[in-house]
């Protein structure tokens, strides 16, 4: 007979795997479409703002010299040129799948520009942050996706977060994810086996700062990062040009513990960069 604690165990366990299904579902229907469209408010509102500035200034500019006058407006609108094309290209790119990034390798200055007013834009509005960032998330990986001709897959870095290791283990992960025992009781076991099987860098990190140095130790030809929405978003600007495929986690304890990741997701990262219909089995 099973006794009443291991009874327990196991109704947990097939609770938090439902809320896990429930979240990725919930996750899922989020879209593109928000983090593109609160982009081009954005845009509106700096062009509107950038424009508002110069009418303003635009007579004592004027009264110095009009040579800086002309300067002025004529920087202004090169400014405004490059990152409306910026934004023209990423939402072409992430709603068709064709490449159009331009310049390749170098840091968005669309994103850098316009992220944080949409971030912002999006509390004035009540917007839940997490959809917003979500959403990026997604844009991020068709962007990483229309690229898949450009991006070698020889060097592939799988980045978990220290949370999906469950909280009575007391093993070090984030020295040497090889300390894993493989119990089954949390997702890492898996992924280190789907790692080794595969020929992949697994590492397990506890924060951002832990995971830039991984990155600049192994030097990837791509990643595939499993976390919350916020430190996937900061992670994935962090790391930029590096092409990230973005896997929210689970969290049915709550944030931080004892999370979830959907393993078809972590696989679809993989056989992307690997360039595989499916993987090995």
């Amino acid at each position: 007979m099973t006794s009443q604690p291991a009874a327990g165990v196991v109704k947990n366990a097939v609770a938090a795997s439902v809320q896990g299904k429930l979240q990725s579902a919930w996750r899922n229907a989020w879209t593109k479409a928000t983090f593109l469209a609160f982009c081009w408010a954005s845009l509106a509102i700096f062009v509107g703002t950038a424009f508002l500035i110069y009418y303003l200034v635009h007579p004592r500019l004027s009264a110095i010299g009009l040579w800086l006058d002309h300067a002025s407006i004529i920087a202004l609108c090169c400014v405004v040129f490059v990152v409306a094309a910026g934004l023209t290209l990423i939402t072409v790119s992430a709603l068709t799948g064709w490449d159009l990034l331009y310049p390749h390798g170098k840091q968005s200055v669309t994103v850098k520009f316009l992220f944080p007013i949409a971030a912002t834009l999006s509390q004035i509005l009540h917007v839940d942050r997490a959809k917003l960032r979500a959403s990026f998330i997604k844009v991020n990986n068709a962007l990483t996706m229309a690229q898949r001709k450009r991006i070698r897959g020889d060097r592939i870095l799988i980045l978990l977060p220290h949370c999906l290791q469950i909280d009575i283990c007391n093993r070090k992960l984030t020295s040497d994810v090889s300390n894993c025992a493989r119990c089954g009781r949390c997702p890492v076991g898996g992924l280190v086996d789907m790692g080794e099987r595969l020929g992949l860098k697994v590492e397990v990190v506890n924060g951002g700062t832990l995971a830039r140095k991984k990155v600049a130790t192994f030097n990837p030809d791509g990643i595939v990062a499993v976390a919350c929405e916020r430190d996937l978003t900061f992670g994935i600007q962090d790391v930029h040009p590096i092409p990230v495929y973005g896997v929210i986690n689970d969290r049915p304890n709550g944030p931080c513990y004892n999370t979830c990741v959907d393993m078809h997701l972590v696989e679809e990262g993989i056989r992307f960069f690997r360039k595989e219909s499916a993987l090995v089995a």
